[in-house]
């Protein structure tokens, strides 16, 4: 026995004994033993919850390293309503490819632009963030698909915001740019309806003749034919108004348009001091007319004032005092 203890060498401990053990660790980590008897009984928990985190490392591992990932990644929280923590991860994608260049690179910072441009406007509320993104994307691909799509929006989010010129001048891109586009003679008509509101009456004028010239067969001719008119009512010019008035319901005669046209006309002359020529057109604007009630109302109120001009007969108390008011209404009832 003693010669087998001397070659043990002293460098190469023994085995531990099992008292020692015991000393070192006595007992096993709390964490670690209803994990162990979760595994030696199935272990479902712990697996189930394993995949999962291998899962989400997996993701958050590609999405990292591929743009296009990140792009889909920041599309899924937008559907699934996480629309802010999807306009942070746009604006990080858009961080991260700066200047580069390429074909995929450029697909992704075009989609991400629209994206973030889609979120600011529609589910975030925000025109000056829609309008910043949609600039951007429009300054760098300009004949891009979701170009076209950002300019038709650009211009109602400069209105939002109050930016007139900004929405003209959008509106004036996007009917330059993709004239024969659906949506370009609704510009060019919004591009009059500004001007018109902005008191530039001339320029009002020449967009809405625009809009006849470059698309006569548009639905939307009659109106721009009709607000032409309106330029002149509205700056003063009352009799070439009611010329103008005139040419739209020749052009567009037993149309809703050409019943504006007459009611227009109507308040004109009104506004003349000529009830008789305006109770006419009243009536002829009636049978077309999409608001009738505002249409009767006006041609009342012509119809009262005829009734006060005209001259009475002194011995008719009723006619002197009410002018034939109480005898309207009682016939009425």
């Amino acid at each position: 026995m003693t010669a087998l203890r001397r070659t043990v060498s002293p460098e190469q401990p023994g085995p531990a004994s099992t008292r020692d053990l015991r000393k070192t660790y006595p007992a096993a980590p709390a964490r670690t033993i209803p994990t162990l008897r979760r595994v030696a009984h199935g272990g479902t928990a712990f697996l189930v919850t394993r995949k999962i985190f291998l899962a989400t490392i997996a993701v958050m591992l590609a999405a990292c390293g591929r743009p296009a990932a990140r792009l889909q990644h920041a599309r899924d929280l937008a559907l699934a309503g996480h629309h802010k923590t999807a306009l942070l991860e746009a604006r990080a994608i858009l961080l991260t490819l700066r200047d580069e260049q390429g074909e995929k690179v450029d697909a992704v910072r075009r989609g991400t632009l629209k994206l973030a441009g889609d979120l600011c406007a529609v589910y975030l509320d925000d025109p000056r963030c829609a309008a910043a993104e949609y600039r951007e994307l429009v300054k760098r691909y300009p004949t891009a698909s979701e170009a076209f799509e950002a300019r038709e929006r650009l211009g109602d989010l400069d209105m939002r915001i109050g930016d007139v010129k900004g929405a003209i001048e959008a509106w004036r891109d996007q009917v330059a740019t993709a004239p024969g586009r659906p949506g370009a003679d609704m510009a060019q008509l919004r591009i009059s309806r500004a001007l018109l509101d902005q008191g530039q009456f001339h320029d009002a004028r020449t967009a809405a003749s625009e809009l006849q010239r470059r698309w006569p067969k548009s639905p939307l001719a009659a109106a721009a034919a009709l607000l032409s008119a309106s330029s002149y009512h509205l700056s003063g010019r009352h009799a070439d108004a009611i010329a103008a008035y005139d040419a739209v319901e020749r052009k567009y005669h037993g149309t809703q348009k050409g019943a504006e046209a007459l009611f227009e006309k109507g308040n004109c002359l009104a506004e003349m001091g000529n009830d008789d020529a305006a109770v006419k057109a009243y009536t002829a604007a009636l049978p077309h007319h999409d608001s009738p009630d505002a249409v009767q109302f006006s041609l009342e109120r012509a119809e009262r004032r005829l009734q006060r001009g005209s001259p009475v007969n002194p011995r008719n108390t009723a006619a002197v005092w009410d002018r034939g008011y109480a005898q309207r209404r009682a016939s009425a009832q």
